[in-house]
Protein backbone atom coordinates (compact mmCIF):
# COMPACT_ATOMS: atom_id res chain seq x y z
CA UNK A 1 0.00 0.00 0.00
CA UNK A 2 1.34 3.17 -1.03
CA UNK A 3 2.36 6.43 1.12
CA UNK A 4 -0.17 9.88 0.99
CA UNK A 5 -0.23 11.37 -2.73
CA UNK A 6 0.91 8.24 -4.50
CA UNK A 7 -0.65 5.60 -6.03
CA UNK A 8 0.07 1.98 -6.78
CA UNK A 9 2.14 2.53 -9.45
CA UNK A 10 4.49 4.05 -6.67
CA UNK A 11 5.71 0.13 -5.91
CA UNK A 12 6.71 0.05 -9.75
CA UNK A 13 10.70 -0.06 -8.77
CA UNK A 14 9.89 -3.09 -6.67
CA UNK A 15 7.65 -5.43 -9.35
CA UNK A 16 10.42 -6.59 -11.77
CA UNK A 17 11.88 -8.34 -8.98
CA UNK A 18 8.93 -9.81 -7.12
CA UNK A 19 6.37 -10.42 -9.68
CA UNK A 20 7.77 -13.74 -11.13
CA UNK A 21 7.73 -15.74 -7.45
CA UNK A 22 4.91 -14.06 -5.68
CA UNK A 23 1.44 -12.79 -6.90
CA UNK A 24 1.28 -9.39 -5.82
CA UNK A 25 -1.83 -7.10 -5.61
CA UNK A 26 -0.96 -3.38 -5.38
CA UNK A 27 -3.65 -1.10 -4.40
CA UNK A 28 -5.17 2.47 -4.91
CA UNK A 29 -6.17 3.66 -1.15
CA UNK A 30 -9.40 5.53 -1.46
CA UNK A 31 -9.27 8.73 -3.13
CA UNK A 32 -5.66 7.81 -5.10
CA UNK A 33 -4.82 6.91 -8.44
CA UNK A 34 -8.15 5.27 -10.32
CA UNK A 35 -10.09 4.94 -6.59
CA UNK A 36 -13.37 6.71 -5.44
CA UNK A 37 -12.50 9.57 -3.19
CA UNK A 38 -13.80 8.86 0.30
CA UNK A 39 -16.04 10.29 2.69
CA UNK A 40 -14.55 14.08 4.26
CA UNK A 41 -14.88 12.41 7.61
CA UNK A 42 -12.50 9.45 6.65
CA UNK A 43 -10.05 8.52 8.99
CA UNK A 44 -6.90 6.15 9.10
CA UNK A 45 -9.32 3.48 10.69
CA UNK A 46 -11.58 3.98 7.81
CA UNK A 47 -8.72 3.23 5.56
CA UNK A 48 -7.65 0.14 7.25
CA UNK A 49 -11.25 -1.02 7.08
CA UNK A 50 -11.14 -0.55 3.46
CA UNK A 51 -8.19 -2.82 3.01
CA UNK A 52 -9.20 -5.34 5.18
CA UNK A 53 -13.03 -5.78 3.20
CA UNK A 54 -10.85 -5.70 0.27
CA UNK A 55 -8.57 -8.61 1.41
CA UNK A 56 -11.50 -10.60 2.69
CA UNK A 57 -13.68 -10.42 -0.33
CA UNK A 58 -10.48 -11.49 -2.62
CA UNK A 59 -11.01 -14.34 0.15
CA UNK A 60 -6.99 -13.94 0.39
CA UNK A 61 -5.22 -15.72 3.15
CA UNK A 62 -1.96 -15.37 5.03
CA UNK A 63 -0.75 -12.42 3.15
CA UNK A 64 2.31 -10.45 3.51
CA UNK A 65 1.11 -6.85 3.96
CA UNK A 66 3.62 -3.43 2.71
CA UNK A 67 2.89 -0.46 2.82
CA UNK A 68 4.77 2.44 2.90
CA UNK A 69 4.71 5.93 4.79
CA UNK A 70 0.64 6.65 5.14
CA UNK A 71 0.52 2.87 3.52
CA UNK A 72 2.38 1.49 6.69
CA UNK A 73 0.17 3.25 9.05
CA UNK A 74 -3.15 1.67 7.40
CA UNK A 75 -1.17 -1.77 6.99
CA UNK A 76 -0.02 -1.17 10.54
CA UNK A 77 -3.68 -0.76 11.58
CA UNK A 78 -5.28 -3.96 9.53
CA UNK A 79 -2.32 -6.19 10.83
CA UNK A 80 -3.34 -5.82 14.41
CA UNK A 81 -7.14 -5.82 13.96
CA UNK A 82 -7.23 -8.71 11.55
CA UNK A 83 -4.27 -11.25 13.03
CA UNK A 84 -5.86 -13.99 11.19
CA UNK A 85 -5.46 -12.72 7.78
CA UNK A 86 -1.76 -11.40 7.83
CA UNK A 87 0.82 -13.98 7.88
CA UNK A 88 3.80 -11.08 7.64
CA UNK A 89 3.86 -6.95 8.01
CA UNK A 90 6.33 -5.09 6.37
CA UNK A 91 6.63 -1.19 6.84
CA UNK A 92 9.11 0.94 5.10
CA UNK A 93 9.33 4.34 6.70
CA UNK A 94 6.04 3.97 7.98
CA UNK A 95 3.48 7.20 9.32
CA UNK A 96 1.46 6.85 12.74
CA UNK A 97 3.81 8.37 15.52
CA UNK A 98 3.58 11.45 16.17
CA UNK A 99 6.39 14.26 17.14
CA UNK A 100 4.90 17.17 18.56
CA UNK A 101 7.59 18.00 20.98
CA UNK A 102 9.20 20.08 18.42
CA UNK A 103 6.58 22.39 17.98
CA UNK A 104 4.23 21.99 21.54
CA UNK A 105 5.99 25.07 23.24
CA UNK A 106 5.85 27.39 20.33
CA UNK A 107 1.88 26.44 19.32
CA UNK A 108 1.16 27.72 23.15
CA UNK A 109 2.34 30.93 22.95
CA UNK A 110 1.42 31.95 19.22
CA UNK A 111 -2.02 33.42 18.29
CA UNK A 112 -4.57 31.14 16.64
CA UNK A 113 -4.87 33.26 13.03
CA UNK A 114 -0.62 32.80 13.21
CA UNK A 115 -0.84 29.11 13.64
CA UNK A 116 -3.29 28.58 10.58
CA UNK A 117 -0.62 30.53 8.37
CA UNK A 118 2.60 28.48 9.86
CA UNK A 119 0.48 25.20 9.55
CA UNK A 120 0.86 25.27 5.64
CA UNK A 121 4.92 25.18 6.28
CA UNK A 122 5.30 23.25 9.40
CA UNK A 123 2.82 20.11 7.68
CA UNK A 124 5.01 20.29 4.47
CA UNK A 125 4.25 19.12 0.96
CA UNK A 126 1.35 17.13 1.37
CA UNK A 127 -0.67 19.60 3.48
CA UNK A 128 -0.39 21.80 0.18
CA UNK A 129 -0.98 18.93 -2.44
CA UNK A 130 -3.86 17.40 -0.71
CA UNK A 131 -6.66 19.55 -2.68
CA UNK A 132 -9.98 17.61 -2.19
CA UNK A 133 -8.42 15.78 0.52
CA UNK A 134 -7.70 18.08 2.88
CA UNK A 135 -9.90 17.66 5.26
CA UNK A 136 -9.07 13.85 5.81
CA UNK A 137 -4.95 14.74 5.53
CA UNK A 138 -6.26 17.26 8.47
CA UNK A 139 -7.11 14.14 10.41
CA UNK A 140 -5.01 11.39 9.95
CA UNK A 141 -1.54 13.82 10.73
CA UNK A 142 -2.53 14.29 14.03
CA UNK A 143 -3.96 10.69 14.39
CA UNK A 144 -0.60 8.93 16.72
CA UNK A 145 -1.07 5.41 16.26
CA UNK A 146 1.36 4.36 19.04
CA UNK A 147 -1.18 2.51 20.85
CA UNK A 148 -1.49 0.12 17.31
CA UNK A 149 2.38 -0.85 17.37
CA UNK A 150 2.30 -2.34 20.85
CA UNK A 151 -0.60 -4.13 19.90
CA UNK A 152 1.08 -5.78 16.66
CA UNK A 153 1.71 -9.20 17.20
CA UNK A 154 2.25 -10.17 13.45
CA UNK A 155 5.82 -11.18 12.35
CA UNK A 156 7.08 -7.40 11.27
CA UNK A 157 10.30 -5.97 9.41
CA UNK A 158 10.87 -2.02 9.00
CA UNK A 159 12.75 -0.76 6.80
CA UNK A 160 14.21 3.13 6.79
CA UNK A 161 16.28 5.53 4.49
CA UNK A 162 18.86 6.62 6.38
CA UNK A 163 18.74 9.91 4.99
CA UNK A 164 15.01 10.16 5.31
CA UNK A 165 13.82 13.82 5.98
CA UNK A 166 10.43 13.39 5.51
CA UNK A 167 10.11 10.58 8.85
CA UNK A 168 13.73 10.58 10.40
CA UNK A 169 15.34 7.81 11.50
CA UNK A 170 14.42 7.92 14.58
CA UNK A 171 11.17 7.37 14.57
CA UNK A 172 11.81 3.97 12.87
CA UNK A 173 13.45 2.60 15.88
CA UNK A 174 11.01 4.06 18.05
CA UNK A 175 8.67 2.36 15.79
CA UNK A 176 11.13 -1.38 16.38
CA UNK A 177 11.11 -0.64 19.71
CA UNK A 178 7.10 -1.13 19.81
CA UNK A 179 6.19 -3.43 18.09
CA UNK A 180 7.80 -6.51 19.75
CA UNK A 181 10.17 -9.16 17.82
CA UNK A 182 10.00 -7.02 14.77
CA UNK A 183 13.61 -6.10 12.99
CA UNK A 184 14.66 -2.79 11.78
CA UNK A 185 16.98 -2.47 8.53
CA UNK A 186 18.32 0.96 7.98
CA UNK A 187 19.68 0.96 4.04
CA UNK A 188 20.77 3.57 1.80
CA UNK A 189 17.83 6.17 0.45
CA UNK A 190 15.48 8.63 1.38
CA UNK A 191 11.73 8.70 1.98
CA UNK A 192 11.13 6.10 -0.92
CA UNK A 193 14.42 3.63 -0.10
CA UNK A 194 12.54 1.40 -2.49
CA UNK A 195 12.78 3.87 -5.32
CA UNK A 196 16.67 4.49 -4.05
CA UNK A 197 17.64 0.84 -3.26
CA UNK A 198 15.47 -1.16 -4.94
CA UNK A 199 17.32 -4.28 -5.08
CA UNK A 200 18.64 -4.31 -1.79
CA UNK A 201 14.54 -3.61 -0.48
CA UNK A 202 13.78 -6.70 -2.81
CA UNK A 203 16.56 -8.85 -0.65
CA UNK A 204 15.10 -7.80 2.63
CA UNK A 205 12.08 -8.59 1.72
CA UNK A 206 12.52 -11.86 0.66
CA UNK A 207 14.76 -12.66 3.07
CA UNK A 208 11.87 -11.22 5.92
CA UNK A 209 9.62 -13.70 4.13
CA UNK A 210 11.28 -16.88 3.94
CA UNK A 211 12.52 -17.02 7.37
CA UNK A 212 10.61 -20.02 9.35
CA UNK A 213 9.08 -20.81 6.07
Amino acid sequence: MHGWQQDKKSFAPLTPFLFKRYHLYLLDLPGFGGSEFPPENFNSFDYAEAVAEWIKNKNLKDIILVGHSFGGKVAAIVAKQNRKLVEKLILIAGSGIVENEKHASLKKILPDFVKNLLRPHLVGRDYKEAGKLLPIFRTIIKEDISGVFRKIKTPTLIIWGKDDKELPVEIGVKMNKMIGGSRLDIIAGGHFPFWDNPQETTELIKNFINENN
